[in-house]
């Protein structure tokens, strides 16, 4: 099981395509849990009300989402789409002199995780490209062929990510 979350930056203008961010194991607590009547009317809260992370499953986390980004990149690369050029798995945002893991990794339970920010929104390349139906088919096709390679499945069936994009 994976967990992506799908996202625009809006980095320098200078700077354009994927980036991926996974969960730094030595930045996500060992548990988690909330209270309060948003939080107390999810079954999944009742039914297990604090979350736990051991530092050996914050590390296999950590190394699986690694694993997940990098067939992601490896996708857009292989499909000419634009990565960004400098170190596009990262596992914190570091940003105005603060460090962090996104809360949808950090909280998250589930082993191979990543938030994917598929393109920069303050670029006007990649401003651009992300309004075109086509552009976005091609995103669709590669996180699905990245998807697969992280399964170790091989390739995209035709027609499998068809009208995904819309």
């Amino acid at each position: 099981m994976v967990f992506l979350s799908i996202h625009a930056d809006s980095l320098h203008p200078s700077l354009r395509g994927l980036m991926a961010y996974i969960p730094a194991a030595d930045m996500r607590d060992g548990s988690f849990s909330r209270s309060g009547a948003v939080y107390a009317s999810r079954k999944e809260v009742q039914e297990n009300p604090t979350v736990s992370f051991p530092p050996q499953k914050r590390v296999e986390s950590e190394g699986l989402s690694r694993e997940l980004a990098k067939q992601v990149v490896a996708a857009f690369q292989g499909d000419g789409l634009p990565v960004h050029p400098f170190k596009p798995v990262r596992d914190r945002i570091i940003r105005d002199n603060s460090v962090w893991v996104p809360a949808v990794l950090r909280y998250n339970s589930i082993p191979a995780k990543a938030l994917l920010e598929i393109c920069n929104l303050a670029n006007d390349q990649d401003r651009a490209l992300i309004q075109t139906r086509s552009y976005r088919q091609q995103v669709a096709q590669a996180v699905v062929q990245g998807l697969l390679a992280y399964y170790g499945q091989g390739s995209v069936p035709a027609g499998v990510v068809a009208e995904t994009a819309k």
